[in-house]
């Protein structure tokens, strides 16, 4: 089986051919992985390190303008009163205690009975971004009464959360007025959880650092 051509004439394209292939092998190993290829390595650094000159150097020019929209965040959070305004924990839980307190006296009409049967301080085991107060309440209420409480102390502001609410059905006899017979009232036992935050740091914001 012959691999060259048998005339001189028809044997030059093919030594043609050869040649210029063997000057592409050779490029490729002699000048284009030595030589070429690490230029376009750093011509392609060049150009992403002019990238990110020309980012940061907006981000300079940018820069009076992000100082003053954070400062413009920062006043309209010191605004928010959705946040406890108590300065610690101890001085929040008093006040969730007083807004409970005046959540009844104001929701309690003639003739309902509403009793608040207790307050209590209570951990919150969850992280939060910010700094969380709650209390465990306890109390005894006719049904439409204790909707308006609840009503009353998640509707306010600052910001008012209510967990863990457990409620029971009870029906108790009222004593007659007048020599009339007693009435049978159905009330609500409930307790629940009434957290707030305050604008501190909470377990959250601490773990991520």
């Amino acid at each position: 089986m012959r691999l060259l051509p048998d005339s001189p004439r028809s044997q030059r394209p093919f030594a043609i051919a050869l040649f210029l292939g063997a000057l592409m092998v050779g490029y490729f190993l002699l000048v284009h992985w030595w030589l070429v290829s690490p230029y376009l390595t750093m011509r392609e650094e060049y150009y992403d390190l002019k990238d990110q000159q020309y980012r940061l150097a907006e981000l300079i020019q940018s820069k009076p303008q992000i100082e003053k929209r954070l400062k413009d965040v920062a006043g309209l959070e010191q605004q928010n009163q959705a946040f406890l305004s108590d300065a610690d924990a101890a001085s929040a839980f008093s006040d969730l205690s007083e807004r409970v307190k005046h959540a009844v006296e104001q929701n309690v009409e003639a003739n309902a009975r509403c009793t608040l049967n207790g307050v209590s301080p209570s951990p919150s085991p969850m992280a939060e971004v910010y700094l969380r107060v709650s209390a465990n309440v306890v109390i005894t209420c006719q049904a439409e009464t204790f909707m308006k409480v609840l009503y009353a102390l998640e509707s306010s502001n600052p910001y008012l959360f209510i967990d863990r609410l457990v409620m029971f059905r009870q029906q108790q006899m009222m004593p007659g007025q007048n020599g009339k017979p007693g009435t049978s009232m159905s009330l609500i036992n409930a307790q629940f959880q009434l957290s707030g935050f305050l604008r501190q740091p909470g377990g959250a914001s601490k773990e991520g650092k």
